[in-house]
């Protein structure tokens, strides 16, 4: 896998919500609406080989929960994690960072203002479909929110990562350990570099 020390990996201009937005994306990643039905408010990017997907959804600005002083994003993944029956307070989920993006260089492409923006790292330990507490996975979990208040919504742009499991009879602790803040970092990364081409190209979008 990637790390943060690593050159990024190639990237292209995508078009969301038939143009209105555009976010650099890798390119290994497809449409998943190609293949699919995808909720209108939501654009939906996946790679299946590496089990890996990016989320941008618009939603009406949350006004009740998110608290812009420690950062959005990190009510976003909460919430998220609740949906996925894996609270935080459960200890099937936990926060590794929450930082606030508080200045444009954060996000250099987008043209116009935002209110407050943030990053939550974390990692949530989902069951997929019918796997039950069994055959949970560890994904690794980065949200990024945008409060655009001009228009009365909260863009999240979230990237979903499953990480590999420790290989049977491995007792690795320490380096499995470095891996896995690797991982972290990684995905973080990659959130971090959509999140800075993000890009409104018409604002009529948001009505």
């Amino acid at each position: 896998r990637a790390t943060m020390s690593e050159p990024p990996e190639p990237t292209g201009l995508r078009e969301l919500f038939g143009g209105a937005i555009t976010v650099d994306l890798p390119t290994r990643m497809v449409d998943v609406s190609d293949f699919r039905p995808v909720p209108d408010n939501q654009e939906v990017w996946t790679d299946a080989d590496r089990d890996e997907s990016v989320i941008v959804e618009l939603l009406e600005r949350v006004d009740v929960g998110p608290s812009d002083a420690e950062g959005a994003a990190a009510w976003f993944f909460r919430d998220l994690a609740a949906v996925n029956d894996a609270s935080v307070e459960s200890g099937l989920s936990r926060i590794v960072s929450t930082t606030r993006m508080t200045t444009k260089d954060a996000l250099p492409s987008l043209n116009g203002p935002f209110e407050h923006a943030s990053m939550c790292v974390g990692t949530q330990r989902i069951a997929k479909g019918r796997d039950g507490d069994d055959k949970r996975n560890d994904v690794d979990v980065v949200v990024v929110c945008v409060r655009l208040t001009q228009v009365n919504t909260d863009v999240l742009i979230t990237l979903n990562r499953t990480t590999r499991e420790l290989l049977p009879g491995s007792s690795a602790d320490a380096p499995r350990a470095e891996e896995k803040r690797n991982e972290e970092l990684s995905a973080a990364a990659t959130a971090t570099r959509v999140a800075a081409s993000l890009r409104i190209r018409d604002w009529n979008l948001f009505g």
